[in-house]
């Protein structure tokens, strides 16, 4: 039978006396090393978090995944994971202890042949995408749909609440934005409109989830704060 004893000392029982011979000025000298060390390693870990990448959907990869060739490009911080599920372009992930914390995901918007202004059918498109959010979200709750405007390309959004349901975690509100942007007619100058009698057919739908582990108070705040608010807001086409 092999006793404790036969492992030798233990680790406290080496340092303890090493420690205990130590003068005071060299004990808080110690102590302020290990200090040191700790705020190091802590700040190494959020500069590895801020760290930023960017990421380009060029045409000729989404034509090789079957997705429409529109090119975009947004910026991202290192602490959102990336993948590129089949139907989406990409898709950015946050989770803190295996919960979801945030999301943002890049897919195709399909508008079909619409006629009059963007303005006016992008509600239209708005009402189809949020009966289908009402069916993929638990509890689903219309918080504002209206107008929106990312770096000159006008388009339509919605915002809702919901509930997080994870297999084998506790459910917990979730709060979702969707903002959809028809294709520019000139991506060099997003405001030049379409000639008349011309519309987009196609466009993206840029879907941003959340919850409370991403410090974000509200639904109409998904993509102004927390991790989210770089990627939305640095959205191009190319």
């Amino acid at each position: 039978m092999v006793t404790e004893q036969e492992f030798g000392p233990s680790l406290p029982e080496l340092v303890g006396p090493r420690l205990r011979a130590l003068r005071r000025w060299q004990r808080v000298a110690l102590v302020l090393v290990l200090a040191l060390l700790v705020a190091a390693i802590a700040a190494a870990a959020v500069r590895h978090a801020a760290e930023v990448h960017t990421y380009r959907q060029t045409e000729a990869n989404a034509r090789e995944r079957g997705l429409a060739p529109i090119p975009f490009h947004f910026d991202y911080s290192k602490a959102l994971h990336r993948t590129q599920p089949p139907d989406r372009y990409v898709r950015l992930e946050r989770r803190r202890g295996g919960t979801l914390a945030s999301r943002f995901s890049v897919s195709e918007l399909r508008l079909g042949r619409q006629e009059g202004q963007i303005s006016g059918f992008m509600p239209i498109v708005a009402t189809r995408y949020e009966r289908k959010a009402a069916h993929d979200y638990p509890g689903f709750r219309l918080q504002f749909e209206g107008r929106a405007r990312v770096n000159d390309v006008e388009g339509y959004q919605f915002a809702f609440t919901s509930r997080l349901k994870e297999p084998g975690k506790t459910a917990r509100q979730l709060f979702g934005r969707v903002v959809m942007l028809p294709e520019p007619y000139d991506r060099s100058d997003p405001d030049k409109e379409y000639p008349p009698g011309q519309n987009p057919t196609r466009g993206l739908l840029i879907t941003m989830l959340a919850t409370t582990l991403d410090n974000v108070p509200s639904a109409t705040r998904v993509g102004d704060e927390g991790t989210l608010q770089r990627p939305y807001r640095s959205f191009r086409f190319n």
